[in-house]
């Protein structure tokens, strides 16, 4: 893997392997897709809720995290264009220091505007037909038009201002629509030839949009009581649960025998003491979790 060493306080840079920004991105767009992410960022009963991404949780603000993940979405595609250029020139036989000066800097290309270096400019480096203007007109208009209304401005001091997270969604398959583009001309499979033997679901996971299974999503909008029978709430946790941090929650079923940390706090905004209580089930031994004031 190439490095590159820099002249800021001993940091060396590393390439990234282009599949990882292709997984990277299908697992934002996966989630962006699920319901149940987009609905942390409405909060429960007015209060925010730490929201659950594929890496990390955040407990800032939600529109912070919308714009942080829009602009991180933005820089993977367009390290992928530029990626993908150096890719086919170096297979092609065409890759001049020129060339490689433009994938690393496209604005070296002297075009008018960020969108048309990486989607127009790059691009013709390799073929002029396989540009994103040539193309598919329609798409380029569009994404000519996002770069001047939304990726400029939150390069630039903006902010992504509500907490809605339907229009970055949005935006995110509209990005979407350009990673099909470059596959035209870039297809997947290069990004994975080599001596390694993918599994069948990670090749799928690069080309396609893969569904998340329920257990990624673990932060969820609790319910205000226990069900009827115990079991029927097992949708409320994981299995492999071990660490809980729970607000306003009268009652909860936890499906493990694993132990747990719980914090809870009442209305008042008080800390609670929760109570422990076995609960007779068919599955095995398993406990109930209700709320008390101390």
């Amino acid at each position: 893997m190439a490095t590159l060493n820099t002249s800021f306080f001993g940091l060396t840079l590393s390439g990234m392997p282009l599949v990882n920004i292709r997984l990277d991105f299908n697992a934002l767009l996966a989630l962006f897709r699920d319901e149940t992410f987009r609905r942390q960022f409405s909060g429960y009963k007015g209060k925010q809720l730490p929201v659950k991404t594929h890496y990390f949780t955040w407990h800032g603000r939600p529109n912070t995290l919308l714009t942080y993940l829009l602009r991180d979405a933005i820089v993977s595609l367009e390290s992928a264009v530029s990626g993908a250029v150096f890719v086919e020139a170096l297979d092609r036989g065409i890759l001049t220091n020129e060339l490689l000066e433009a994938t690393k800097n496209p604005f070296s290309l002297r075009n008018r505007g960020t969108a048309t270096c990486v989607y127009v400019g790059l691009p013709k480096l390799i073929d002029p037909s396989i540009s994103l203007q040539r193309q598919n007109a329609d798409l380029w208009e569009r994404i000519r038009r996002f770069y001047k209304e939304v990726r400029n401005p939150i390069f630039h001091a903006y902010d992504v201002a509500s907490d809605d997270p339907e229009p970055v969604w949005k935006c995110l398959e509209l990005l979407w629509e350009v990673f099909q583009w470059l596959n035209l001309w870039h297809p997947v499979e290069k990004l994975m030839f080599g001596p390694i033997a993918w599994n069948p679901e990670t090749i799928r996971r690069v080309k396609e949009i893969v569904p998340l299974d329920e257990y990624r999503m673990k932060q969820i909008v609790p319910g205000r009581g226990l069900p009827e029978t115990a079991t029927g709430n097992l949708q409320y946790m994981a299995e492999n649960t071990t660490v809980l941090l729970i607000e306003e929650v009268e009652g909860l079923y936890i499906g493990t025998e694993e132990m747990l940390d719980i914090g809870m706090k009442g209305q008042d905004g008080n800390h609670v003491n929760p109570i422990v209580a076995k609960v007779d089930c068919r599955s095995g031994p398993q406990a109930a979790f209700s709320r008390a004031a101390l």
